[in-house]
């Protein structure tokens, strides 16, 4: 009811604004905007873009009263680099705004273009500003209306991209050919390379075949399993099929059974497919029995997944399979962007078909706190919302294009999980085999919970409560530290002298404790953020330097982290949990200032994730791991997911640490990383036991909403699952670099032809299809003939000889094509068993 109040509120604001009588500083008449990228220049490290505001009403706009608000990621602008009389500066996080200098004047009818410069450099049409909105003062009320008018134009050509000098190919057409030849030599004769790959299979000639007939027989334990078989086979043949207690074997039956010794935590399995016995799945628990279900089901022909049959034929075969890695997660932000249940149910089901185990949740940052908790409304009321606002008293200010409306519907900057959705969350996974791991991030990364409860404490003041209101208070606000995030904020960091932060993470995790043994789901690990605290952080407070005084064990500022962490585990552990975090949480700066892994911690059920493995830092995993701490390996080179596939404008994304695909996941050596680096440090034999396992990152600054999510996680899950089950691979180890190159292409060769033929296909109809990316084909001219080809063989290749963008049911590639007289351009595109296409690869002639 709040927020509706709130939003209402902001509606008559801005129908206020649009029945304003017109005076000479009425910024809301008609207004249109633009924005256009004008090119980078590497020599001084900058770019040069232009906004276009354009006047459609009768009054002129004037030298004060109004602003643009924007949000755009980056560094700023380079001072003084505006070329009118309008100034850009940074507010907040990613948010910025344009307001008027003195002399100003914008008559009806007329434009005013805004040239300015930004440092370094810009590659991708999703940094473009987004969500920009219009701001005028009268009498000392805002009004506020977002700008519908608004374009961003077509991006300049790819040379003015990515200039001389830049150090960058141009992502063209023939760059993509080039990326997309590898191994040319014979491939392995595997009849089917299961995606993950198995540890041991024995094909046999013949089939197996399954019909309306079928039954499905368990032991009384695996009643679940069988319950999630029936309704995939449901799907598949459009009945439902008999479940009965027991043992049974035979040429119509499934037969779900436990036995041997527990190993790899109960999830190896065997799976046996016989014209005889019919299928028999004996795992070495529960979970084992599940992910022999997932193989099986890996086996039924990928056109079953899209209609519905009468019948099917599955392959002899026998297979022992177990997984390298106990833990095989996914971390899901959905912090920066909300990302709602359904489509985080999305992203439980395709994880569990390709034996994945951990659901990582970021559930709070800056920009959200998107999980209820009943205690403290606050946190949601406050922190699951971003709007326009002075002050952010009711809610947060507007990030990654978010705009200026606080309500749930409004963007993807709004919402949050109800205590009853997550507990129906945890279930769902758990009947996956999906664990689910919370976030709550702190001590940076802190700023919605911060923004929050201050208004618990400025309400709570206010009714007289004030040892109630100190309970909860996160900062201390005599605080002068000037620090800038690695987001840009200059406010996200609590006082980790103060009680209040201990107070609230213990509130906080007793309630997610409680939410879990309510959904009958043990909550064994609590990860806590950790990360990007930055330089400069409490120099400059009170009560931080109080407290320093008073603890000279600490020795200065820059252990203040570690004490903060030390805290909070040992709340983690007086509840019996174990302490997730960024490695952040177990190192420390020694008596020369290096950063090392920090002693206090290991062995202590601290389980750091390795997300930096860029420069001098690409063997902290090991480091860890060499020090005793058991290991998540994230490395953002391999498995940052939110980093865009390619370097090309239209490819979505961040590059910070790189650009990422799916065979840059699939390329990880977890025990032979920084292998011929020098001065790094290796990974011992005795520690390969602590590298407990892979998880992938999406975060989700660029992401809006689940079709887009899938669009980024698929398929490059598919090139982490093979790692994270299947383990390094044999050329991992390998020292000659031409013999593990050789060794690498031709297994990608294999695993890419998998993709195209079986599982990017399946992915059309499983669980009622992905929206997984399609990568564009790779094209050039040779002796007069187009040449084509495609990242994952078995997709389709279609093309177009007079430019026009390619449909399903044009031409189609299948080998080097004579160009017919009148060709007057080229263009190419990938297609899925839907028809749904890829971006258009375009040919120069």
């Amino acid at each position: 009811m709040k927020k509706a109040v709130l939003y209402f509120m902001a509606v008559a604001l801005i129908m206020s604004c649009n029945s304003t009588k017109k005076t000479g500083s009425d910024p809301f008449a008609p207004l249109t905007l633009e924005w256009s990228f004008l090119g980078n220049d590497p020599g001084n490290r900058q770019y040069s873009a232009a906004f276009e505001l354009s006047n459609k009403g009768d009054e002129t706009l004037g030298e004060s009263g109004w602003a643009i608000y924007l949000s755009q990621m980056g560094h700023g602008i380079v001072e003084g680099s505006e070329s009118v009389a309008l100034e850009i500066v940074h507010v907040n996080g990613d948010l910025l705004r344009i307001s008027p200098r003195a002399g100003f004047s914008l008559p009806p009818g007329e434009r005013v273009r805004l040239e300015y410069l930004t440092p370094l450099s810009l590659l991708k049409e999703s940094q473009a500003p987004m969500g920009p909105y219009l701001v005028c003062t009268e009498q000392d009320q805002e009004k506020v209306m977002p700008i519908s008018d608004y374009r961003i134009l077509p991006f300049p050509e790819l040379e003015k991209i990515f200039p001389s000098g830049s150090g960058m190919p141009l992502p063209d057409a023939a760059w993509v050919f080039g990326q997309n030849e590898g191994w040319s030599g014979p491939l392995p004769g595997e009849d089917i390379r299961i995606v993950p790959q198995v540890v041991e299979s024995h094909f046999k000639d013949g089939s197996l075949l399954l019909d309306e007939g079928l039954s499905i027989y368990h032991e009384s334990s695996l009643f679940q399993e069988a319950v999630y078989l029936a309704d995939i086979l449901k799907s598949i043949f459009g009945k439902a099929f008999p479940l009965q207690e027991g043992s049974e074997t035979g040429p119509g039956v499934i037969s779900l059974q436990t036995g041997g010794k527990l190993k790899k935590g109960g999830e190896g399995y065997q799976l046996l497919i016989d014209e005889t016995e019919g299928i028999k799945i004996i795992g070495e628990g529960a979970a084992g029995v599940f992910y022999g279900i997932q193989t099986m089901l890996s086996l039924i022909p990928v056109e079953a997944w899209k209609a519905s049959v009468s019948s099917l034929d599955l392959p002899l075969v026998q297979i022992n399979d177990a997984p390298a890695f106990p833990y095989r997660g996914m971390h899901l932000d959905i912090a920066r962007n909300f990302i709602p249940v359904q489509d985080i149910k999305r992203l439980i089901q395709v994880m569990a078909f390709y034996k994945l185990n951990t659901l990582h949740l970021h559930l709070t940052d800056d920009e959200g706190w998107r999980i209820e908790i009943p205690s403290l409304p606050e946190l949601t009321d406050v922190g699951a919302y971003r709007g326009h606002s002075a002050d952010e008293a009711n809610y947060l200010i507007p990030a990654y294009g978010s705009g200026p409306l606080a309500r749930r519907d409004a963007n993807h900057g709004n919402g949050y999980i109800t205590a009853e959705e997550y507990k129906e969350l945890l279930s769902f996974a758990a009947d996956r085999h999906v664990e689910i791991i919370p976030e709550i991030n702190f001590p940076g990364h802190a700023r919605a919970a911060i923004k929050a409860m201050e208004h618990r404490f400025r309400r709570l003041m206010e009714e007289g409560k004030e040892e109630e209101a100190w309970r909860y208070r996160l900062i201390d606000t005599e605080d002068a530290s000037v620090y800038n995030s690695a987001q840009n904020f200059n406010d996200n960091v609590v006082c980790v002298s103060l009680d209040g932060p201990y107070n609230l993470f213990s509130t906080v995790l007793e309630t997610l404790m409680a939410l879990h043994a309510e959904a009958g789901v043990h909550l064994r690990t609590i990860h806590t953020g950790g990360d990007e605290v930055p330089h400069g952080v409490w120099t400059a407070s009170p009560s931080c330097a109080e407290f320093l005084a008073a603890h000279p064990e600490i020795e200065g500022y820059e252990n203040l982290q570690p004490y903060f962490e030390g805290r909070i585990h040992e709340i983690i552990r007086s509840k019996g949990l174990n302490m997730g975090g960024w490695e952040e949480i177990a190192m420390m700066k020694d008596e020369t200032g290096k950063w090392v892994p920090n002693p206090a911690f290991a062995g202590k059920g601290v389980l750091p994730y390795i997300w930096n493995s860029i420069g001098r830092f690409s063997d902290l995993g090991n480091r860890l791991a060499n020090a005793g701490y058991p290991v998540i390996l994230c490395n953002v080179k391999n498995f940052y997911f939110d980093l865009a596939y390619s370097h090309h404008p239209a490819e979505p994304g961040l590059y910070w640490g790189g650009f990422v695909n799916t065979k840059r996941a699939f390329e990880l050596a977890p025990y032979h990383m920084c292998l011929n680096e020098k001065g790094r440090e290796l990974l011992k034999e005795e520690s390969r036991d602590n590298i407990a396992g892979l998880q992938a990152q999406l975060w989700s600054e660029t992401v809006k909403g689940g079709k887009m999510a899938e669009y980024y996680y698929l398929p490059k899950l598919l090139g982490f699952a093979e790692r994270a089950w299947h383990g390094e691979a044999a050329w991992g180890g390998l020292a000659d670099e031409k013999n593990r190159s050789a060794s690498f292409e031709r297994d990608w060769a294999g695993f890419a032809r998998a993709l195209g033929g079986r599982e990017m296909p399946r992915l059309d109809g499983l669980f009622g299809g992905y929206n997984y990316r399609l990568p564009p084909p790779g094209a050039l001219i040779k002796d007069g003939k187009l040449h084509a080809n495609i990242a994952f063989p078995g997709l389709e290749i279609r093309y177009t000889t007079d430019g026009s963008q390619p449909g399903p049911s044009s031409p189609l590639y299948t080998a080097p094509v004579e160009l017919p007289e009148g060709t007057t351009a080229l263009a190419l595109r990938s297609f899925d068993t839907r028809g749904r296409g890829s971006r258009t690869s375009r040919v120069g002639l």
